[in-house]
């Protein structure tokens, strides 16, 4: 694991893109360009509204020095200050309405194109990251821009407006006083771009590192069931822990390259005053600049870089949520998997591996595979840990796409068919199985959406799960809530299986699809696997090695190579891989577990 300097020092000079999150939020903006149109002129009406009361005091000031002024015309005036501060606040709370509904709609599209183009992805993009890093992609990344669209967009150009509007007001009354009010701010923004700069240069790896931060946190809190049961709090925690000090380390670093000229710019930005009082006194003294003038410039000028200071606090949120808008525009220009969006017609559903290469990385675990998978018939993958059995059955829906070679369904090569074809043609039952936290009807009707009812309970019924899921509280309609932590292991499988029959697929691929099973139910699940080989092609990956000796094809995968191929009692007689496999399992199953000296202790009495 590299240390942050190191990482510090990989991501130098790699500053942020200030402007990625203007850029995705202008890609979104369909049909919503006038309201957000309409929502800048509002607050810059409601701004420059603001400026109404300081008007009012400069004429109020000068009536009094120059001997004019009557309770009429203070009156009058009173009723222009009243009226700017009421129509500032109103044109401002209009502006900032029309822009949340702007950024909610936005965010709502954004969202929606995020999972459209993640739907479109292979399963594979997934497997290869963290869960945390998805949730604060999806969920927390998008929610930033609220911030930028409903506040920033409007109240930055607005503020832009007004500091411009204020610069020819002042040059226009007296441009000597104006050069006075204006002359700290290019200097303070000098100072502001040189520091933002210098901190810059850590914004990817500060990405990176709250990204890993949220991961291990998302990590250790799922696995805290373990982590109590085995009481390794301390050592659990030493990854998460070691993130967050990484991350705090980056962002000390960051604020240190930053913070002397960063706090200098916020020391000048608004020390206009110490400029202005001295000129305006010495113009004063020469009698070339009246009492009035001045009132204004202390008015204004004292105030003349808040429009600006304003800009720039939206600026450096901007910074921010430009980093993982980044990672947003980086998931949407993913390519996604290749859809030859055509129908075909399958004269068979036989699935055929040919020459099939397949690899993480730059090295193939997948080498030369070719075998056929009959329809009608049952084919068993077996094999040692970690020799690509479940691998090769996620090539088979394209979760990954092959290499070299090629898979063929019917004679078609699966990248030759469809999506929605192969996903309608492809039936796949997870080791690890993911139920939704509806019902139980729901999730087993998420097979075929518009099954009846009847269905629905024959599939459960050929899953074996029917007398289970009648004994539920409310049925078919128990709520199953998050994971459906209420059912066992072996339940939740019978009614990913029952999903897997109702979907009626001609090719259905099940990975270990006994494992949950407790040994009373494991024959039931064999009867209904069995029933569903009739015009069928079943593929299954088994490491319980009694529930395929029945297959009609066993294939023994050795380092993703077919090392054997033949029935249960074939592959026995050559004394290879398959025969060691079931002399391990079969061993395994006659070990009776005793204390330790129990033994021992049998046989000296």
């Amino acid at each position: 694991m590299p240390t942050s300097e190191s990482a510090a020092e990989a991501g130098e000079n790699q500053g942020p893109d200030y402007l990625a999150s203007l850029r995705l939020v202008r890609g979104r903006m369909e049909g919503s360009s006038g309201r957000l149109a309409c929502a800048v002129v509002l607050a810059t009406l409601g701004v420059c509204a603001e400026l109404v009361p300081v008007w009012v005091v400069y004429r109020l000031v000068l009536a009094a020095t120059g001997g004019f002024l009557d309770w009429a015309f203070v009156l009058r005036h009173a009723g222009f200050a009243t009226a700017g501060v009421l129509i500032g606040f109103f044109a401002m709370g209009l502006a900032l309405a029309q822009s949340h509904i702007v950024a909610f709609d936005v965010i709502h599209r954004l969202r929606l194109a995020m999972a459209r183009h993640m739907a479109r992805l292979p399963l594979g993009y997934f497997a290869d990251r963290a869960s945390g890093d998805a949730k604060k992609l999806v969920v927390d990344e998008p929610e930033k821009l609220e911030a930028i669209i409903a506040h920033g967009i409007p109240e930055g150009v607005s503020a832009v407006a007004t500091w411009l509007a204020v610069s020819v007001w002042l040059f226009a009354v007296d441009w000597h006083m104006a050069l006075a009010s204006v002359v700290l701010t290019p200097l303070s923004f000098v100072l502001l771009s040189i520091g933002m700069k210098r901190g810059g240069r850590h914004a990817r790896v500060y990405q990176a590192a709250g990204a890993r931060m949220n991961a291990t946190i998302v990590e250790y809190l799922a696995g805290m069931p373990v982590v109590k049961v085995f009481n390794r709090t301390g050592e659990s925690f030493a990854e998460t822990g070691a993130a967050v000090r990484d991350y705090e380390d980056i962002e000390t670093r960051w604020a240190r390259d930053y913070m002397p000229l960063g706090g200098a710019f916020y020391m000048l930005v608004l020390a206009n005053i110490v400029v202005i009082l001295p000129v305006g006194l010495a113009l004063m003294h020469q009698g070339s600049l009246p009492l009035p003038t001045l009132l204004l410039f202390v008015i204004l000028g004292a105030n003349y870089s808040q429009p600006l200071l304003k800009l720039f606090n939206q600026f450096h949120g901007l910074a921010h949520i430009s980093m993982g808008s980044t990672a947003i525009a980086d998931l949407l220009n993913e390519a996604p998997q290749t859809d030859a969006g055509r129908r075909v017609t399958l004269p068979h559903h036989d699935v055929a591996f040919e020459q099939v290469r397949f690899g993480y990385g730059e090295s193939d675990v997948i080498h030369g595979l070719d075998f056929v998978a009959r329809t009608g018939q049952v084919t068993a993958l077996v094999g040692p840990s970690g020799s690509g059995k479940s691998t090769i059955a996620g090539l088979i829906p394209r979760f990954r796409d092959v290499r070299a070679g090629r898979i063929t369904i019917g004679g078609v090569d699966v990248r030759d068919i469809s999506l929605d074809q192969l996903m309608e043609t492809v039936a796949f039952v997870f080791q690890d199985t993911f139920l939704f936290s509806d019902t139980v009807a729901a999730n087993i009707r998420f097979g075929k959406p518009d099954a009846s009812d009847a269905e629905v309970h024959a599939a459960a019924a050929a899953a074996r799960a029917h007398d289970f899921i009648s004994a539920l509280p409310q049925g078919y309609d128990t709520p199953l809530g998050e994971q459906a932590r209420t059912l066992s292991g072996g339940e939740r499988q019978r009614i990913a299986i029952a999903r897997a029959i109702l979907k009626d697929a001609p090719v259905i691929v099940l990975d270990e699809a006994t494992a949950f099973a407790d040994p009373d139910n494991e024959a039931a699940i064999q009867e209904a696997i069995g029933a569903l080989t009739h015009g069928r092609t079943l593929i299954l990956v088994a490491h319980r090695l009694h529930t395929i000796m029945t297959a009609d094809q066993i294939l023994a995968i050795d380092r993703g190579r077919v090392a054997e191929c033949g029935t249960h009692d074939g592959l026995l007689g050559r004394h290879g891989l398959y025969a060691r496999l079931w002399d391990d399992y079969e061993h395994a199953q006659a070990i009776q577990l005793r204390p330790a000296g129990a033994e021992a202790q049998q046989d000296s009495a």
